[in-house]
């Protein structure tokens, strides 16, 4: 059920004629006059009356499908002056945090940029934002934000502003930043929605980031250069001013944008590009960058997302929690998901039990973001926008949208809203009480402010609380691994808390613990030997452990390293574990290389043949050089018998839209003479040379799906683009890249067949547009081709 918030306003045809009763007025011949010309008014279709206004907030508001209990309100709006928010965070006081860009996609000429950052506030408690204060203007395209640690007055964030990641700090508590300072920089700006994207704070207080494909970065830290080509991941641990990079190459996920922490602080991705989601951990190994890697939500079928949440709130009913909400911008819908363990890992499904969240008919609902709130209730960044990518209309198309944005909030009726605990400002021992809370955002806001609060008297603190919880309580594992995490936001190693949850009962716990070894590796007393005691996790029963224990390793550059690896192989293994043993053998290599080279005395014997199934042969070195990339003809058809001319385009458009039959256009889709289906995929069915297809009818304006299918070359979807290489020895390879980096690239060629090349064996390289040629709906029946394009401009949206 969706709410509105009525607002009265005077009818403008109520005020009285100057006269002074009906009877009166009709004594007088010009008021005879007058209402006859109003009757004719009155009998006449009101050709002249404004229509409503389709992109309003209540417009909007009457799209919504919720499921049954659940209701919605508009919470801040373009009414409020929120334009085009891209990203929301709450902080400790209860106010949201959210930036905005209306610079997007690209600078006007002559245009001074003035994107935002805002803080909202619902001072009334009144269920929506009352005060707004700009915090921070004067920005280029942020895309992205957090909430920083301070204490007192003061308030701050970062914020993600290609090639800048800035501090901005309010130090007078007016709610304007007056310090602003650039903490690094370097970061890619090939483009502009695959900047530096999404911030989120790990449970250790790590800075979580991402870059898309087009992204090439070289950011100075005091480690030295750190560098990342295309799409990946980015680590930051402002104390140690630390910053890592993972992931990289072209591979998926191509531009991921949206990190969520599971219960025990799993860390899970979501691809903005693909409809895809990953779990990360098999990879985040120092000095790794590797290949492909499985998604873990098989059935996403281009469902684009962004920004996931775990609903960890009493607000909502119980067979909710647990619960993944993420926005699914493609598909104007909040996706709710069901994630589950599988082996080392987790897999990801729609939720077999619970409907989306929220389905919308209205084009324009783009969720980029959700995030629990200090009530309990959901918000929802609604970025609203017909048009949502760079590349598949112009820049100045005149339906981008530069004025709209909204901040919706989810409840559920009959469950009263939360009152959280105090938090801002709390003495430290209730701070550390508020980690047995049940609530995600306590819980998390609380860690925060315990990291601004001073080191030694947030660490005293600690070591005095948790040998006081009560063994064999049921939050009890959970609060230690909570304040492990304290500890590591202060960068304060704490060997007995450590050693308590390496010996904990739940395996998740200990798999946290894991990691935090190799993060304090170099700093905890020689008598506390990390490595044997992940060797000992190197054999624990649980995979999940066994895993953290050999990313751990890999991120401690010692010989003896390799020896958990090695005894972890010898365990039972899945795809999770087998891509940490390829990843933590490739980042120790130069560690164990010379022991092996000098005959390894400490070895088993059966190690050497594992190290040969693990150790990945090595790629060609990359050329100092790549070839210059170029731009050649098309090997298929580039026009059929109808050309999508504007006319075209406009007349087959309004006859989908008065006469088109979808149902019969599905059929249409199916024949095997147009070969829709051997290249695209649509549900569980067909190829993977094009672009799925899902959710093409609520991503894509109907006309650009008709011209893209009559003129293919007119624009070629990103990562569907086809080259033909050219190898120094005369080989020629066509197709899609589907993988790649600096040393080499893997092509999927138009029978599905996939080659991997070196990059240094590469003499020519092609872009020749797409591999679909024009004119395979030219023996098409006009109502037959209307219907098929009926078809397709439902995908994807809501019934």
């Amino acid at each position: 059920m969706a709410t509105k918030r009525h607002k009265m306003h005077k009818n403008p045809f109520s005020s009285p004629f100057p006269f002074a009763d009906a009877r009166t007025a009709t004594q007088h011949p010009t008021a005879k006059t007058l209402l006859c010309l109003l009757s004719l008014f009155v009998a006449t279709p009101p050709f002249f009356a404004a229509e409503p206004d389709r992109d309003s907030p209540e417009a909007e508001l009457a799209s919504f499908k919720l499921p049954p209990g659940f209701e919605v309100n508009l919470w801040a709006s373009e009414r409020d002056g929120i334009v085009k928010p891209v990203q929301i965070r709450w902080d400790a006081r209860g106010r949201l945090w959210a930036i905005g860009t209306t610079t997007y996609p690209q600078l006007k000429p002559g245009e001074t940029p003035n994107d935002k950052v805002w803080i909202l506030e619902d001072t009334k408690h009144a269920g929506h934002a009352d005060k707004v204060t700009v915090f921070a203007d004067g920005l280029m395209i942020p895309t992205g934000l957090e909430i920083a640690p301070t204490h007192g007055k003061e308030s701050a964030c970062y914020v993600g502003e290609s090639p800048k990641l800035w501090l901005m700090t309010d130090t007078d508590g007016d709610g304007k930043a007056d310090k602003k300072e650039v903490v690094l920089r370097g970061f890619g700006t090939g483009d502009n929605h695959q900047n530096i994207n999404s911030f989120r704070w790990s449970p250790g207080g790590e800075l979580m980031f991402s870059q898309g494909l087009h992204g090439h970065a070289r950011v100075e830290t005091p480690y030295g250069v750190v560098g990342l080509d295309e799409a990946g991941l980015w680590r930051y641990r402002p104390d140690e001013q630390r910053l890592d990079a993972f992931f990289g190459g072209s591979a998926d996920p191509q531009n991921p944008w949206g990190w969520t922490f599971l219960h025990w602080g799993q860390p899970l991705l979501s691809a903005g590009n693909s409809g895809n989601m990953y779990f990360a951990l098999p990879e985040m190994i120092r000095g790794y960058q590797g290949g492909r890697r499985d998604t873990i939500w098989a059935e996403g079928r281009g469902r684009k997302t962004s920004n996931p949440e775990l609903l960890e709130s009493s607000q909502f009913p119980d067979e909710w929690q647990n619960a993944i909400i993420t926005g699914g911008y493609i598909n104007n819908a909040v996706w709710t998901l069901h994630v589950e363990q599988d082996g080392a890992g987790f897999k990801i499904s729609d939720d077999p039990k619970l409907p989306p969240l929220i389905q919308s008919t209205q084009g324009s609902f783009r969720p980029v973001d959700v995030k629990l709130g200090p009530d309990g209730a959901l918000y929802i960044c609604d970025w609203y926008n017909p048009i949502i990518g760079h590349y598949q209309a112009s820049f100045r198309h005149p339906d981008r949208d530069k004025t709209h944005g909204r901040i919706w909030r989810v409840t559920y009726k009959g469950r009263p809203l939360l009152t959280p605990p105090p938090i801002a400002d709390a003495p430290i021992e209730h701070l550390l009480e508020n980690l047995h809370s049940p609530e995600k955002y306590v819980r998390e806001q609380s860690k925060r402010e315990l990291a601004g609060r001073p080191t030694k008297e947030v660490i005293s603190a600690v070591r005095s609380w948790w040998p006081r919880l009560e063994p064999g309580h049921p939050d009890t594992e959970h609060a230690l691994y909570e304040a492990l995490g304290v500890c590591e936001w202060h960068e304060s190693p704490q060997p007995e808390l450590l050693q308590r949850v390496l010996a904990s009962k739940a395996p998740e716990a200990r798999a946290y613990a894991a990691s935090t070894l190799a993060r304090w590796a170099d700093r905890l007393p020689p008598q506390f030997d990390v490595v044997e005691k992940l060797a000992d996790l190197a054999h624990d029963e649980d995979p999940r452990v066994r895993l953290a224990a050999i990313v751990a390793a890999g991120n401690i550059p010692r010989p003896e390293s390799m020896v958990v690896v090695l005894s972890a192989a010898t365990q039972p293994r899945d795809k999770f574990i087998n891509t940490a043993l390829v990843a933590a053998t490739a980042a120790l290599k130069p560690q164990w290389e010379p022991v092996v080279a000098k005959g390894a005395p400490d070895w088993k014997p059966e190690w050497y043949a594992l190290l040969k199934t693990l150790d990945k042969p090595k790629p060609k070195p990359a050329p100092a050089k790549k070839v210059t990339q170029l731009v050649s003809a098309p090997i298929v058809p580039i026009y059929g018998r109808v050309r999508a001319s504007p006319y075209i385009l406009g007349t087959i458009a309004a006859d989908v839209t008065k006469n088109g039959n979808p149902k019969h256009g599905e059929e249409v889709f199916h024949r095997p003479e147009i070969a829709c289906i051997s290249c695209h995929h649509v549900g569980d069915k067909g190829g993977n040379i094009g672009p799925a297809l899902d959710a093409i009818g609520s991503a894509q304006p109907l006309e650009f799906i008709i011209g893209a299918v009559l003129e293919p070359q007119r624009e070629v979807k990103e990562s569907f683009e086809t080259y033909r290489i050219t190898t120094k020895k005369g080989e020629e390879l066509i197709g899609i890249i589907v993988a790649g980096n600096d040393s080499e690239l893997t092509l999927r060629d138009p029978a599905g067949m996939e080659h991997t090349v070196a990059q240094a064996d590469i003499a020519k390289r092609e872009f020749i547009g797409s591999l679909m040629p024009a004119g395979l709906t030219d023996n098409l029946s006009p109502e037959d081709l209307r219907d098929l394009f009926a078809y397709l401009s439902q995908l994807g949206k809501a019934k």
